[in-house]
C-alpha cells in the first residue's frame, strides 16, 4: 500500500484490524469537509479495541503546533497552540513515519505522558490538503503486536489524508463555483439595473409627450384639426411605451426560458423589423448581407434581439440625416470552436479614437441622438453569451462587430 507520496508501507495481517482498516475507509469516503473527517476518523478509532485513547491532531507548521484537535477514548482536551516541538507528535510529523514510544529515543512530552500513563503509545503522521498531522494513540495493557497496530494507524492515516485531500478539491471547486454563482449575479444585477435605465428612458420621454398633449388639450381653445393631430401624437406616444413594455416583457420571457439555440439571421431579421419604422423614417440606405447558412448561437433570443435593436438604433441616432446601414453576418473558425459574427457597419458620427474604448461604458460618449444606453445594454447582453463587442473604424465607417460562440454546423 502507497501514502500517497510515494512511499509503500506494509498492511498489517491481522483479519481484525484490515477488515477495521476496510470499515473506516468506507466512512471516510461519506465526509466531503475536512471537519467531518476528523470527526469520523476519530468515532472510528476510538472503537478500535486495539486503542486505548487519543488524539487526531491538525499541526500548524511555524511554530509547529495544535491547531485542531479531536479526542477519542476519553482522552482530556488538548489546548488550541499547544506546542509539539520536542514531543513523540512533533518528530513523527518531522519524520513522516510511525514513532512508537518503546522503541523511540525521544522522550514523550509531558501531555503525551499524561494521555499514556504506563501504557505504549504510537503516532502515525499524515498529509492532506495544505494540512499536516498525526494520530496518537495509547495502546491497552499488555498489547504485544505494536508492529501490526503501527501498521494499522499508518493505514488509518493514510485514508485520512486522502480524504483531507479529497476535500480540499471539493472545497476548492466550491469555491470557485461560488465565485461564479457571485459573478453571474453580479452580472445579472448590473443587467438588470441597466435595463431598468433603459426602460425609464425610453418610457420617460413619451410620457412627457403625453402628459404635455393631454395638457394642451383640456387647457387651450383648439380647432378640430389640432384636436386631431394632438390626439394623434398622444396615440404614437401611448404606441411606443407599448413597445417598450412589451420588449422587456420579451426579455422577461426569454429569461426564464433558458439558452437555446438561436438562428441569428432570424433575430437580425426580427430586430430589423422593429427598427423598421425609424429606418424608414431616417431614410436609412439598409444593406442585408447575410451568410446563406444561418449561423446558431446559445442564447436568450430575447436579450440577443434586444441587443441587435439598441445596436441598430445607435446606427440610425448616429445619421439623423440619412446614411448608409450594412448588417452583416458571417462565421470564422477560432481554435477548435467556431464563432457566429455579426457587423453594424453605418457612417453616421464617427467617434475619436482615442474616445472609442468608452464607448460602451453607460457614461461614455455618445453618437449623434443616441441616448447613451444602447452601447452599454448590447455590450452587457453579449458579455452574458460569452462573447465580445468591439468597436473599429473601416474608411467611411463606424463598425461594431459582435462576436458569439457559435453552435458547430
Amino acid at each position: 500500500m502507497h501514502d500517497g507520496h510515494g512511499e509503500s508501507f506494509a498492511l498489517p495481517q491481522h483479519s481484525g484490524y484490515l477488515a477495521w482498516i476496510t470499515q473506516t475507509g468506507m466512512a471516510l469516503t461519506q465526509c466531503r469537509t475536512a471537519g467531518d473527517a476528523l470527526d469520523a476518523i476519530a468515532a472510528r478509532l476510538g472503537a478500535a479495541p486495539f486503542l486505548l485513547r487519543g488524539y487526531v491532531i491538525l499541526a500548524e507548521d511555524d511554530p509547529l503546533c495544535i491547531r485542531q484537535a479531536v479526542s477519542f477514548g476519553r482522552a482530556p482536551t488538548l489546548p488550541v497552540a499547544l506546542s509539539l516541538s520536542g514531543s513523540l507528535c512533533g518528530a513523527a510529523i518531522a519524520q513522516k513515519h510511525v514513532i512508537a514510544s518503546m522503541t523511540s529515543k525521544i522522550a514523550p512530552a509531558s501531555w503525551e505522558r499524561a494521555l499514556a500513563t504506563h501504557a505504549s503509545l504510537i503516532c502515525a503522521p499524515f498529509t492532506g490538503g495544505a494540512a499536516s498531522g498525526v494520530i496518537i494513540a495509547a495502546l491497552p495493557d499488555g498489547a504485544n503486536d505494536n508492529a501490526e497496530i503501527g501498521a494499522c494507524l499508518q493505514a488509518a492515516a493514510t485514508l485520512i489524508g486522502a480524504t483531507l485531500n479529497r476535500a480540499a478539491e471539493c472545497e476548492a471547486q466550491l469555491q470557485q463555483r461560488m465565485q461564479q454563482i457571485d459573478q453571474a449575479h453580479t452580472e445579472r444585477l448590473a443587467l438588470v439595473g441597466r435595463l431598468t435605465a433603459a426602460l425609464a428612458h425610453e418610457i420617460n420621454n413619451p410620457l412627457q409627450a403625453i402628459a404635455n398633449t393631454l395638457y394642451l388639450l383640456q387647457h387651450r381653445p383648439l380647432n378640430d384639426e389640432k384636436r386631431q393631430r394632438y390626439l394623434a401624437m398622444a396615440q404614437q406616444e401611448t404606441e411606443r411605451v407599448i413597445a417598450s413594455v412589451r420588449r422587456m416583457l420579451d426579455l422577461y420571457r426569454s429569461s426564464g426560458q433558458g439558452k437555446r439555440p438561436v438562428a441569428l439571421n432570424r433575430i437580425l431579421e426580427q430586430a430589423l423589423q422593429q427598427a423598421d419604422d425609424i429606418l424608414r423614417e431616417r431614410a436609412i440606405d439598409l444593406r442585408r448581407d447575410f451568410t446563406p447558412d444561418d449561423p446558431r448561437v446559445p442564447g436568450f433570443a430575447g436579450h440577443l434581439r434586444y441587443a441587435c435593436y439598441n445596436l441598430i438604433l445607435n446606427a440610425v441616432y448616429a445619421m439623423p440625416r440619412g446614411g448608409r446601414l450594412t448588417v452583416r453576418t458571417y462565421q470564422q473558425p477560432e481554435g477548435a470552436m467556431h464563432q457566429a459574427v455579426v457587423e453594424f457597419a453605418d457612417t453616421g458620427v464617427p467617434i475619436d479614437d482615442a474616445d472609442m474604448h468608452r464607448l460602451f461604458e453607460p457614461d461614455g460618449p455618445v453618437r449623434g441622438e443616441a441616448s447613451g444606453i444602447e452601447l452599454p445594454l448590447s455590450y452587457s447582453i453579449v458579455e452574458q453569451h460569452n462573447g465580445t463587442l468591439t468597436v473599429h473604424r473601416n474608411a467611411d465607417e463606424m463598425v461594431f462587430r459582435m462576436t458569439l460562440p457559435a453552435i458547430a454546423p
